[in-house]
């Protein structure tokens, strides 16, 4: 499939056409972050309460402009984590995304490792610096119970995001309309899915499975503020049906966003019944909210992220971050977050509890 998808996007960009324009777009991110972490008893003696984390991300994207009207793209994303305790690459801890990309008055049409429509629109709880409530990075500071891989072994009993990502970047098709009223909609295609993102458990049939994502996103100004909005629904072939949806507001630096995301599975689909191997999170949901103020290149923010699942495993973050861009080239960050994670399982003695406090350098070249 990457190979038809490669020869497709080839083709897109080397076949012979009237005289144009190409553009060169790249870039690189380096990331690193220490953090400190205290964990209530029994856990404090099981975990690391030091860590020291890096991260690297390289970006690059050749456009050819027909004229103003038409333009066809490549675009390729290389992406290395020393933790990726959560997010399972493809390779490991690191992965790659290639994907090519036509845009036409009738709209932009994407072939390849892009990610679907609903998680490309979906917005909520607003990002300070490279740090996430959502999808978040503290699960390589604050080790949560609920959310485990290493090596082939793999559990995710409640959801980690309240965007539609399930199938991470595996191949797929995307369409997305013109803008219409600060409107778009969008509709993606999966010919087979498979886990990029760590939402889905090992033995769940994600592989050789399709799955269908509809998106719409929704920007407009009024009054002095900006309102962005966006829906999402996914059908899994045999695994589940996921709902989103998303909103922020913002005016003069300060920004308000909250998401909203539900996961279910129906008689039809594919049945787990080993308790130990059920992937909670196809019966779950998972909610965040959060505001943010920036002025000049200091932002900070407090968020809260929520997310249960129907067989009563419970995840609850509260985050406070920090950012200062010292440079264009240059930020520094500072996260205090606090995880409290309640499990179902028999191994979960009590609670788990902790608080980590977490330093940043974060690079863009």
């Amino acid at each position: 499939m990457k190979k038809i998808l490669f020869l497709l996007s080839f083709a897109t960009i080397a076949s012979p056409v009237r005289a144009g324009t190409f553009e060169v777009d790249y870039g690189l991110d380096i990331n690193s972050y220490y953090g400190y972490t205290d964990y209530s008893k029994p856990y404090n003696k099981m975990y690391k309460q030091n860590n020291l984390n890096s991260s690297f991300n390289a970006y690059g994207r050749i456009t050819y402009e027909f004229n103003k009207d038409y333009a066809a793209s490549l675009v390729g994303y290389l992406m290395v984590d020393t933790a990726k305790e959560i997010e399972n690459y493809n390779q490991g801890i690191w992965g790659e995304e290639i994907y090519s990309a036509i845009e036409t008055p009738a709209g932009e049409f994407s072939v390849g490792q892009d990610y679907n429509v609903a998680y490309k629109f979906a917005v909520g709880a607003p990002n300070i610096g490279k740090f996430r409530i959502n999808n978040t990075d503290i699960a390589n500071f604050i080790i949560n119970p609920n959310w485990y891989k290493k090596g082939s072994k793999m559990s995710y009993k409640t959801l980690n995001s309240t965007y539609i990502n399930t199938d991470g970047a595996s191949p797929k098709i995307n369409y997305i309309t013109p803008a219409w009223k600060g409107i778009k909609l969008g509709a993606t295609f999966i010919p087979e899915t498979y886990s990029q993102a760590g939402l889905v458990a090992k033995d769940a049939p994600y592989k050789d499975k399709s799955a269908y994502v509809l998106g719409a996103y929704g920007y407009w100004y009024l009054s002095g503020y900006e309102l962005e909005t966006s829906l999402g629904f996914a059908d899994y072939d045999k695994n589940d049906k996921e709902y989103s949806a998303g909103i922020s507001l913002y005016r003069k630096g300060w920004t308000l966003g909250t998401s909203y995301r539900k996961t279910e599975a129906y008689g039809n689909d594919y049945a787990i019944n080993k308790k130990s191997f059920y992937d909670a999170y196809r019966e779950g949901r998972a909610y965040n909210i959060g505001l943010s103020y920036a002025i000049g290149p200091f932002t900070t923010g407090i968020a809260y992220f929520d997310s249960k699942a129907d067989v009563g495993s419970r995840d609850k973050i509260v985050s406070f971050s920090n950012s200062w861009q010292y440079n264009k080239y240059t930020t520094f960050s500072f996260t205090a977050a606090r995880l409290k994670a309640e499990g179902a399982d028999s191994h979960m003695e009590e609670d788990s509890k902790g608080y980590a406090f977490i330093f940043g350098l974060e690079l863009e070249l």
